[in-house]
């Protein structure tokens, strides 16, 4: 068997080690990408309600104090969400289970007090499944939901509970919101380092039920509203989100083409299972620039002020992602366009070679049919003689 010798010059080894780099390089990127959205749990509900039966969304809407959405428009919102799915043949009666959650929240500035000590807080008020969506790091005792017999339990984080009591073991301790007694359920953990802390703030935090909050801060309104959707097509569960706060249904391709990119209502609505995908952050990276105006009085909680900032860290890696493919993408075309160019090869030939195939194919099975044919008429032949041979010995032995 002839060797065949492969020669390289010294500038085609610098290139293939620099482009491997590169690819190495984007591998690198990639994992670190992947490494900071996997951290964003208030980000993955819809992964961790999905049983593998159905695909799921999650969708957030984030609202304008100015709007002042409460008890009234939140069951509107709702049932115009329940009646989509009734409609789609999502309803529970028809799969024989939950098939969606939401929850929701809004916060004030309260002063509570224990004892003689009062102390000025960031009161958030949580109601739905609140608690699924945030799952924040319980240090002692649990969470609070809808469904409590005593709905005068409140969860704190534990700057709050070292702030009054000196300890994060305080579950059934009081404490005072205006005239009121609240028990302390649990305590979560606060962010102790990154974009996690500098998000949260400084200030103390008491989450309580809405319901609760509300009576004693009537200034209260939901500002955040979550849920998890059956999502069976691209954008089914972000567009029955927009419909039930009333936005306009539209196709998706008129969407795109009319909405101006920057938000001048007061809700915005995202899908948060999505947006760290590909085709969402190269639409996000080509609006970069318009990404920090502002033009509505729209606020963040802090979970959404750390998705946003790890997105613009994503736009910046996936900035780098591409720059390092381009090398790697040019020299593959270039010698691919190379090889092309000097093939020793034709279409054309690769076409009559395969039609001589196509023919000899043809020739061998209709000699076999010939050979069969010539098989067949010879054994018919024998066949005959043998009858002849054996009428005749019947025929000698009937005349003997």
């Amino acid at each position: 068997m002839k060797k065949i010798e492969i020669s390289w010059n010294k500038k085609q080894i610098i290139l293939i080690i620099v482009n491997i780099a590169l690819l190495l390089a984007y591998v690198i990127l990639t994992v670190v990408s992947h490494k900071q959205t996997e951290g964003l749990y208030s980000q993955q509900e819809a992964a961790r309600w999905e049983n593998g039966k159905m695909s799921y969304a999650q969708v957030s809407a984030f609202i304008s104090p100015g709007r002042q959405t409460g008890a009234e428009e939140l069951a509107s919102v709702r049932s115009a969400i329940a009646t989509k799915l009734t409609k789609d043949s999502y309803s529970e009666s028809k799969t024989g289970g939950r098939v969606w959650i939401d929850g929701y929240s809004g916060e004030v500035q309260a002063a509570i007090r224990k004892d003689t000590n009062t102390l000025n807080v960031t009161a958030v008020g949580v109601g739905g499944n609140f608690f699924q969506f945030h799952p924040m790091e319980l240090l002692s005792g649990s969470y609070i939901s809808d469904d409590d017999l005593n709905q005068d339990r409140v969860v704190i984080d534990e700057n709050l509970a070292w702030a009054l009591y000196g300890s994060n073991d305080i579950v059934g301790m009081q404490l005072w919101m205006n005239n009121t007694i609240y028990t302390v359920a649990g305590v979560v953990k606060v962010p102790e380092d990154g974009l996690e802390k500098i998000a949260y703030g400084n200030s103390n935090r008491i989450y309580m039920p809405y319901d609760q909050l509300k009576v004693q801060q009537d200034s209260l309104s939901i500002t955040c509203y979550e849920v998890v959707l059956p999502n069976p097509i691209s954008n089914y569960a972000y567009y029955a989100v927009r419909s039930a706060f009333g936005f306009s249904e539209e196709e998706e391709e008129q969407l795109d083409q009319q909405e101006n990119p920057l938000t001048f209502d007061n809700v915005e609505i995202l899908e948060n299972t999505n947006r760290f995908e590909l085709v969402p952050m190269l639409t996000k990276l080509k609006q970069w620039r318009l990404r920090s105006m502002r033009t509505s009085s729209v606020g963040y909680p802090y979970w959404e002020n750390i998705a946003r900032s790890v997105e613009d860290e994503e736009i910046i890696l996936l900035i780098f992602r591409i720059l390092v493919l381009i090398c790697p993408v040019v020299c593959l075309v270039g010698l691919l366009w190379h090889l092309w160019r000097h093939r020793k090869w034709t279409l054309k030939g690769i076409m009559g070679k395969g039609m001589d195939r196509i023919r000899e194919k043809r020739e061998v099975r209709r000699e076999e049919k010939l050979h069969m044919k010539e098989e067949e008429k010879q054994f018919e032949e024998d066949a005959d003689e043998d009858l002849e041979l054996h009428a005749v010995t019947d025929q000698d032995l009937f005349q003997k």
